[in-house]
């Protein structure tokens, strides 16, 4: 499933809830475009493809790590992980704002190295922390759309090899996304059905004994689990 996607598309967005293995894809899709073909020769991705294993700058962003960012903290916690990212690759960073921030330095690490493969975790955090506060979540929402809205233009200007943006809420594209509206939703696409989480065949296979030990306990069917 992940080699029809970096084979096939360029731009995605997949929301799911927390714990379904989100930043595990993150992972596996870091490691892929790092060229780390040694982890994956016993996989389909290294016995049955034609992938070729170049190696790609990564630029991942968790918004996560940041915590309960206010505005004023969301802005100085993205310019920090800009800097960190200069400083990785060898690049002077003016002090900007974060479009030009984001626009100069995803540019100077394409020309560096190779188009740039771009990672983005649960992009939704700094909204969902203040949903019950609707003024702290409306700055944050801003400088989002601020921080997104580079990547059409960079992707466009060819420095984008691959973009994944991950989440556990779909806010509507016109709140954030309005500017990348070439961006491909995985969340309700028979690409992703289970491409993350876990079926109902795996949890049989690999714990079955267990879901019966567990139904038997509680005096139902393993189904009705």
């Amino acid at each position: 499933q992940i080699y029809r996607l970096i084979q096939n598309g360029k731009l995605f967005f997949l929301s799911r809830p927390r714990r379904f293995g989100k930043s595990l894809l993150l992972s596996t899709l870091e490691y892929i475009f790092r060229g780390e073909q040694d982890l994956f020769k016993d996989l389909y991705l290294g016995q049955q493809t034609d992938w070729q294993w170049k190696s790609y700058p990564i630029v991942y962003f968790n918004f996560a790590s940041y915590g309960k960012t206010y505005p004023e903290q969301l802005e100085k916690s993205i310019k920090i992980d800009f800097q960190r990212l200069a400083e990785e690759h060898g690049i002077e960073l003016p002090d900007w704002s974060i479009p030009q921030q984001f626009k100069h330095l995803i540019k100077k690490i394409a020309e560096k190295h190779l188009q740039v493969v771009i990672l983005i975790d649960e992009y939704d955090k700094p909204i969902i922390d203040f949903l019950q506060d609707f003024p702290n979540a409306d700055k944050n929402r801003a400088i989002l759309k601020n921080f997104f809205s580079t990547l059409k233009e960079l992707e466009r200007s060819g420095f984008i090899r691959f973009l994944f943006i991950t989440g556990i809420s779909k806010f509507s594209k016109a709140s954030i996304f309005s500017d990348l509206n070439n961006l491909t939703d995985l969340t309700l696409s028979t690409l992703a059905t289970d491409l993350v989480g876990i079926t109902k065949e795996e949890i049989e296979e690999n714990a079955g004994e267990h879901v019966q030990a567990i139904a038997q306990k509680m005096n139902i069917t393993p189904n009705a689990l």
